[in-house]
């Protein structure tokens, strides 16, 4: 009965504005979201998550969203194939749209990076590389995989999917001690936003994030907008994975593909540079659309870059630091560390050392640099 009345007063709600068949739609994606992050269907009420709602099916704010998950049509299959076979419901798809609109070139003010928006500390935590040539918060397949060990995670700690949706944003300390403060768990306790338990910006994110799933949802949205597609999107991977050896450049790989080097990047932007990390006995995943595979496989020579185009061999001197050598070279010392694989400071004379040119405005040779 409680259930019958929910669904006849969100309905009724909206009756003067337009048909009920078009909030009947949105009620029933709407219940499908709240559930699938272990949300009570109750919260459909909540007045705030209304506005948030008319909010992203208008405007510019709805161009915006329709455009991201347009763009997003490479990753989206991977994406919710990965959380679905961890168990995860496929809905945080839309945690990751409202993190980075599935950009992998997303970096925001705090340093996270990539689809899901990882943390430097926290990815390497996960097991994602992060060095001066590849940033693997940007790698679309293994930062989803993080991303699924950290949700994970936060599920195990948390008991709750949109607990676990909030500690992602505002971190699983700052929840717990939100929930202790409130003596409880519940969604509606935790968003009150008169009590202010939690962060304004996870209480916006929370609701940012039903919003967009109930509209790449809702059949009658997406009719409106001649977007059904959307509703099928995720039935098969668009992305292979290629392992190759280290120091090869991407406009090889590129012109075995037939593809630009342009378009290439477009799909591996872990790489920092127009190659892959110049490691010995390593290979490194690169990524294309599965219409370029034959291609490579029938095409591709492998063409190693000359390193010395962007790098600098130094022989440390009498007087040097790796201070002054950084300044000397318009670089990073963290960077020259990373190069050089040094855990301290401390260097001695006749020392050599690779000094990476990636951000340099010391550069040997012009437009051989990918910078950021």
């Amino acid at each position: 009965m409680q259930h019958f009345l929910l669904r006849f007063l969100f309905v009724a709600f909206f009756i003067v504005a337009s048909d009920a068949n078009f909030y009947e739609n949105r009620f029933n994606a709407s219940e499908a979201i709240l559930s699938a992050f272990d949300i009570d269907t109750s919260f459909q009420a909540d007045v705030n998550l209304f506005e948030f709602h008319n909010q992203t099916i208008s405007g510019e704010r709805w161009e915006s969203f329709l455009d991201s998950f347009d763009r997003g049509y490479v990753y989206i299959p991977i994406l919710k194939q990965m959380l679905s076979d961890a168990g995860i419901p496929q809905e945080f798809l839309y945690l990751a749209m409202a993190e980075s609109e599935f950009s992998p070139r997303a970096y925001s003010p705090k340093k996270a990076s990539g689809i899901w928006q990882i943390m430097p500390s926290t990815g390497r935590q996960l097991g994602l590389r992060i060095d001066d040539f590849i940033d693997e918060r940007r790698d679309p397949i293994k930062s989803t995989a993080a991303a699924v060990k950290y949700l994970k995670f936060l599920y195990d700690s948390t008991g709750k999917w949109y607990l676990a949706a909030m500690a992602y944003n505002c971190g699983i300390g700052r929840l717990q001690r939100a929930i202790k403060e409130a003596g409880s768990d519940d969604v509606w306790v935790l968003m009150d936003e008169d009590k202010k338990y939690i962060p304004a910006e996870t209480r916006n994110y929370i609701r940012m994030i039903i919003s967009m799933g109930v509209a790449f949802n809702d059949i009658g949205i997406l009719k409106n907008e001649q977007k059904e597609y959307f509703l099928n999107r995720g039935a098969t991977s668009t992305l292979a994975s290629i392992k190759l050896p280290g120091g090869v450049s991407l406009e090889s790989i590129a012109k075995g593909a037939g593809i630009s080097l342009k378009d290439l990047k477009q799909y591996n932007r872990h790489f920092r540079y127009d190659f892959l990390p110049p490691f010995e006995n390593a290979e490194f995943d690169v990524y294309l659309p599965y219409e370029y595979l034959l291609g490579f496989k029938q095409n591709f020579k492998a063409k190693k870059i000359d390193l010395q185009k962007y790098f600098v061999v130094y022989m440390v001197k009498k007087g040097d630091s790796l201070y002054s050598i950084a300044r000397k070279y318009g670089v990073s010392v963290a960077s020259i560390k990373n190069a050089n694989k040094l855990n301290k400071t401390l260097i001695s004379i006749n020392q050599k050392l690779v000094i990476p040119l990636a951000n340099s405005k010391y550069k040997i040779a012009n437009n051989a640099i990918n910078g950021r």
